[in-house]
């Protein structure tokens, strides 16, 4: 019999002469499966020589004491892994993980806890938030409106001129125990002479009397592009700014807030990827963003690539800038870049989430649905058959069904001409789409990529559309019957929070972060299927289901310790997990108590007035301490480099320092 051990030294192994290149060929097979990661064990019950559970390469690092939940169906559960060169080398009992260990393998206890592969946010603005995150004060999690407005106090005590204290989205007045916005009088009150700006997901904001100063806004300020200045019996602006149709209004007003420098906005991209870390992120797929151009804005993250300083894997998709002239945007940067560019940390996946704004229905659940315009049909033709023939995967924002039967009928067009077949293309949100509006989707090979806006947002939509639009808001059920490709994000950092549990939650529960239940019995998960979402779901929307989002050989060592037992605990608690130990490609990027020594060690904060410094991080429950002024006073701050469309410059600021 043929001897299938590959370094066998068994002379009664050997094969006949005149079949040697077939066995030679065979050996290196072997060896190529092997460092391939197949599964030893699948080999282990063949006979004739050693077993093949004796490994010829140690492992860097052992994992026991586990309770592994793999994803993987034909290995759902294990106690032990091996990790060498920044992947599973085995998986399964510590008996038969430990026979890889080696003289300077690191073993890990993981003391019974739960561990899962690692979390994949399939559409998040993460590239845009890391440069702005560790400027803002963030309200997500906080259960209590009075101890956010103590916190907006405080930071304002600390900020210096002239910078601003920022809440910029991914909060919802339904979380609060006061069940209520706050009011201008509450911020005025909070902040003084403080520039301050607060924004409620993409609905609202309040800007308080100082930052009314700075902006110059007065009775003769008109009311900006897709926004409404509120006004007092004289005309004069109060500080309440309403979107009317999404985000223009908020975003272009938030843009003429100070920014760091660009090193200084490198350092915040480290601590927000730090920040994901902590929640069990491995992986995300940026969606892009209004003002978010490339190559210009992706230059922090782009650094922290080359300097191979990354924590976590990040695809990224280009998003047109120049409405009406998108099929300009791509052109051009096709020439940059193409489909799959980088490594395994930070890759170009194609164009999204919109290639044509006259095709976006910019959503704002408060209000009316926007009309798409009749030119949407011409450029959507133009950008669809230009990306199709590039063979870019792009995604849509369509949240409204009529907004994606027009998308599809295009769509349907351009396949005629320029066929989508095998290109992994889809829609996004999808809170409305229709049972035959699916079979379009399906018909044309398309996916489905979901979001928690509802756990937010929820109260809005049931207040326009009723229960029983809001029982199907997204239809998951029929998606998942329909076999149509599914992922789920957060589109944090302002539409929802960036902690992917609030939307594992939501997906279990159909509850809003208020706690009202609109998700219909037949669209919720159990808690494997969820997980599946956030994992292997995102895996395949960037092509790399053979590499990640489950924990089997040969895929990367991407996993979480989680801080509970996500499978046993009591349901609403699984908003409030997080990491205990995260690791990514073999590497412990984020440690907490006991592991915490075995992680990298966290991004220095150099500025000592900046929020991340004491509350700039999703709060994982109530009652955390709140920072006292004489606390945070102890040492003093750097002045920063400040950019601002006049050019840069330094400020003092009196903080006595």
């Amino acid at each position: 019999m043929l001897c299938l051990q590959p370094d066998c030294t068994d002379l009664s192994c050997q094969t006949p002469s005149e079949n040697a290149q077939s066995y030679f060929g065979r050996r290196q097979f072997l060896r190529d499966l092997i460092g391939g990661g197949v599964a030893v064990g699948s080999l282990s019950s063949i006979s004739g020589c050693a077993s093949l559970l004796a490994p010829s390469v140690s492992a860097e690092t052992i994992v026991i004491n586990g309770r592994m939940a793999t994803l993987n169906p034909k290995q759902p559960t294990a106690s032990a892994l091996a990790v060498a060169d920044g992947k599973i080398l085995a998986i399964g009992t510590e008996d038969e993980v430990m026979r890889h260990k080696g003289p300077n393998t690191r073993v890990i206890d993981a003391q019974k806890r739960t561990i899962v592969p690692g979390l994949n946010d399939a559409h998040t603005h993460f590239i845009r938030g890391g440069l702005t995150y560790s400027m803002e004060v963030r309200w997500d999690g906080l259960s209590s409106l009075s101890h956010g407005l103590e916190i907006l106090r405080i930071q304002a005590q600390r900020t210096p001129s002239p910078h601003w204290v920022q809440v910029i989205g991914g909060w919802t007045w339904a979380q609060f125990a006061e069940k209520r916005f706050p009011t201008l009088d509450e911020i005025n009150a909070a902040t003084g002479d403080t520039p301050a700006m607060i924004m409620h997901l993409y609905d609202r904001a309040w800007i308080n009397r100082a930052g009314l100063r700075v902006l110059g806004w007065n009775k003769d300020t008109p009311n900006p592009f897709g926004g409404q200045i509120e006004r007092d019996g004289a005309g004069n602006p109060t500080g309440l700014l309403v979107a009317t149709i999404g985000l223009p209004a908020l975003v272009n007003t938030w843009l003429k807030i100070p920014r760091l420098s660009p090193d200084d906005q490198i350092l915040s991209t480290q601590h927000f990827m730090r920040e994901n870390n902590r929640l069990g992120l491995t992986s995300v797929i940026d969606a892009g963003g209004g003002g978010q151009n490339y190559p210009d804005n992706y230059a922090a993250i782009a650094q922290l690539a080359r300097d191979k300083k990354m924590t976590m894997r990040i695809g990224y998709e280009l998003f047109a800038q120049a409405g009406g002239k998108e099929i300009d945007n791509y052109q051009a940067w096709s020439k940059m870049v193409q489909v799959g560019e980088g490594d395994d940390y930070f890759r170009m996946l194609g164009a999204g989430e919109y290639i044509v704004w006259a095709a976006g229905d910019v959503t704002n659940f408060d209000k009316a649905p926007p009309t798409i315009p009749a030119v949407m049909e011409s450029q959507l033709t133009a950008v669809g058959k230009f990306l199709a023939g590039q063979r870019w995967p792009f995604r849509m924002h369509a949240s409204f069904d009529a907004t994606a039967q027009r998308i599809l009928g295009v769509l349907e067009q351009v396949h005629r001409e320029v066929p989508l077949t095998g290109l992994r293309w889809g829609l996004d949100h999808c809170e409305t789409l229709s049972p035959q509006t699916l079979e379009r989707v399906a018909a044309l090979g398309g996916s489905i990529n979901i979001q928690n806006r509802m756990s937010l947002d929820g109260e809005a939509f049931l207040k326009r559309y009723g229960p029983q639009v809001s029982a199907n808001a997204p239809p998951i059920q029929r998606i998942r019957e329909m076999g149509i490709p599914l992922a789920a994000g957060t589109d944090g950092n302002r539409a929802t929070s960036y902690n992917p549990w609030v939307g594992v939650h939501w997906l279990i529960t159909g509850k809003t972060l208020g706690g009202a239940k609109l998700q219909g019995d037949h669209n919720l998960l159990d808690r494997t299927e969820a997980l599946r979402l956030y994992t292997t779901g995102g895996a395949w929307m960037s092509n790399e289901e053979t590499k990640k989002g489950t924990l089997e050989v040969g895929k990367f060592a991407d996993l979480v310790f989680l801080s509970g037992d996500y499978f046993n605990m009591p349901v609403d608690e699984i908003k409030n997990l997080e990491s205990v130990l995260t690791m990514v490609g073999g590497n412990v990027v984020y440690g907490a108590g006991t592991y915490e020594s075995l992680a990298q060690a966290a991004p220095p904060i150099r500025q000592d007035w900046l929020p991340m410094k004491d509350y700039g991080r999703y709060y994982k429950r109530a009652g955390m301490e709140v920072p006292t002024p004489n606390r945070m006073a102890q040492s003093g701050h750097q002045h920063p480099l400040i950019i601002g469309d006049a050019g840069s410059w330094r400020m003092e600021c009196p903080c006595a320092f």
